[in-house]
Order: C-alpha cells, then structure tokens, then sequence
C-alpha cells in the first residue's frame, strides 16, 4: 500500500470508536527490555507494541535503509510533534513530549491514535531458550566454528595437559606465532586467538513466552481517516503481524464502531 504520512501533520482527532481484537497464532514473548542471561516477558503488550503492531500492517517503514529510516522517522516525529504542540497551546493545553520504548521505538501514530479500554485475558507461562545473536568479545561460544589453523592449540587448551591458559592480562603474550609455535605452559593473549573465530554467533538463551487463553480487546480512539486506513491495512498487512519476538505472529480484527 503507498501510503500518504501528510495526515500525520493534521491536528489530533479522536472522534472514531474501534475495537482491537488480537488473538496469538503462537507463544508471544513481550520483552520491554533486553537483558543478559534471561528475557522475562510482559502478560501483555504494551502500548508500543500494539503501535509497533499496526505500522507494520500500514507499512510505515520511510525506507528500506535502517539508518535512512531511522533518520526520516525522527524528522517526521519532530514536525508531528509541532503541529500537535501547536494545536494544544490554542487550547490551553500542556504541551507533550515524544513517547518512546525503553529500546528506543517511538511511533508516529502516538498522536493520532489512542487506547482508552482494554481487556486481557489470563496467560500460561513457561519458559524456552532461543537463539540469541552475540558479538564475540572472546573465543568461545560459538559452537565449535573455528579456523581450522587454530584446531591443534584449541585442542591443547582443552586438554589441560599442557597447561596452556588464555587471557587479557598484562603478563599474557600478544604473538601471533603462538597459534602454530606454542608449548607447555605458555600463557596466551586472547587478541591471538580472536582473528580465527567468527566475530559474531549465536548461543542458547532463556526466554519467557506467554500463551494468552483469550484474545487482547482495546477500545481505540483515532481519526475516521485513520481508523478506515488500518481497516484495510489489516485485511492485507504490509509487513507480517507479530507482538514481541518476531515469531509471535497473531491476527488482527478491527471493527469500526
């Protein structure tokens, strides 16, 4: 769908009544956060996700560049925010700031669209480990994929026999030759293994997932413009519909009341 941001610059309008209707397709994992060793997830989602959820069926994506994206979403969020500040000091208002997500996610729909009800259904919890992305700061954990140049003296560390250690301190020896010319007792510099390894892996990490016995229901408030916009964005979404992690797809129903 191409779709046209100017009435984003319009002033707010919240005179449509809508119902939101979110059923899972699958486990969701809702996590406001992102922390080390455990990702712990929210009974429901909050509300950027749900805005996370319906700019993703409009498509609002400013560009196929995530650096040119992110870029043209905070010109757009600023010029929205003015017009809307603009609108409130008419009114005698207070004016507002940009919301945003504690990993940085700010919607352009904040403005314009509103949730003032909702209804949530109870969840079963358990948890499940998933394949978490992580920058190899070391060289290990990441499963065994090495340069094979490096084969015999990971397999000499791993014995013990030799005694051979690993680490970054003052007294180890930064010698590339040590990869090939190393013996017993040597004490190694990590920066001499770290070009063998790949700079990036994957290791299993724990995570909390939600199974909602119901369905999530909000009372929208929004524009007729805009809540006519979503209602065929969510029959064919431009982007897959999900909350939290990306496989927790749901299907969305939006009746304008």
């Amino acid at each position: 769908m191409n779709l046209d941001l100017s009435f984003l610059l319009q002033p707010p309008d919240f005179s449509a009544r809508v119902m939101l209707t979110i059923d899972a397709l699958a486990p969701l994992s809702m996590v406001t956060s992102m922390p080390g060793a455990y990702y712990r997830s929210q009974p429901a989602p909050t509300e950027e996700m749900l805005y996370g959820l319906l700019e993703n069926a409009l498509g609002l994506h400013c560009s196929e560049d995530y650096v040119s994206s992110e870029k043209e979403r905070s010109q757009l969020i600023k010029s929205i925010l003015k017009q809307v500040n603009k609108v409130r000091k008419k009114n005698s208002d207070e004016t507002i700031d940009v919301r945003e997500s504690r990993v940085g996610f700010k919607s352009l729909l904040q403005f314009h669209l509103r949730f003032a009800s909702s209804c949530l259904p109870p969840v079963m919890h358990f948890d499940d480990y998933w394949s978490r992305q992580v920058r190899n700061s070391a060289f290990h954990g990441s499963r065994g994929n090495h340069d094979y140049r490096v084969i015999k003296l990971m397999n000499a560390i791993a014995s013990k026999e030799q005694k051979i250690t690993v680490g970054d301190k003052k007294d180890c020896v930064n010698d590339p030759n040590l990869v090939t010319n190393f013996k017993e007792g040597d004490n190694i510099h990590l920066n001499v293994l770290r070009p063998y390894f790949p700079r990036y892996f994957t290791t299993p990490t724990k995570r909390e997932y939600v199974m909602p016995q119901g369905a999530y229901k909000y009372r929208v408030e929004t524009s007729l413009h805009l809540a006519n916009l979503i209602a065929e964005a969510v029959k064919e979404p431009a982007a897959p519909l999900y909350l939290g992690s990306n496989d927790g797809w749901v299907e969305v129903q939006w009746e304008i009341l």
